[in-house]
């Protein structure tokens, strides 16, 4: 997996990265199984699921360094806080000239939160200080992404009915 997506490759796709962890977690254990052991086959087995649980947990440690990678991923909270500005600052604009001041106010205070969230994260991630609070910052926004997307499983699920 070094070789396909260690440091100084580039990004690679979730798809062709879990295409090359099944080849290559298929050829370890078979390795595995073909060197001869001591113990019997259920203390193989017990080794067997070992490696394959160590794999695993690789497998998902290269996952995450390679969406590091990916630039669209890493600027994911910034977009999700400047659109949620944006939408905020449209809706302050029409609800202040339809006459509803008090839904102009609550926007604006929205679009005003999600800047300073903004700046926080921003201070966070440069400087390494208040981790937790852009780790936080970075949850908050990856829910916001989730429900603007459009998932698969949702989309058949509509088709359906």
């Amino acid at each position: 997996m070094e070789q396909v997506c260690g440091g100084d490759k580039p990004y690679t796709s979730p798809a062709e990265l879990e295409r090359r962890h099944g080849e290559l977690r298929q050829a370890s254990v078979r390795q595995f199984r073909s060197v001869k052991k001591m113990g019997g086959e259920e203390f193989c087995r017990r080794y067997q699921e070992q490696l394959e649980a160590e794999l695993d947990a690789a497998y998902a440690n290269y996952g995450k360094h390679n969406d590091g990678k990916n630039i669209f991923f890493a600027a994911r909270t910034p977009a999700t806080l400047f659109a949620v500005m944006f939408v905020m600052y449209v809706a302050s604009m029409v609800t202040g000239f339809v006459g509803v001041g008090s839904v102009a106010a609550l926007c604006n205070l929205v679009m005003g939160v999600a800047l300073t969230a903004l700046c926080v994260w921003a201070y966070a991630k440069y400087s390494g200080e208040f981790r937790e609070v852009g780790g936080f910052i970075d949850r908050v926004a990856e829910t916001l992404w989730e429900q603007r997307t459009p998932r698969k499983n949702d989309k058949l699920v509509d088709d359906r009915h």
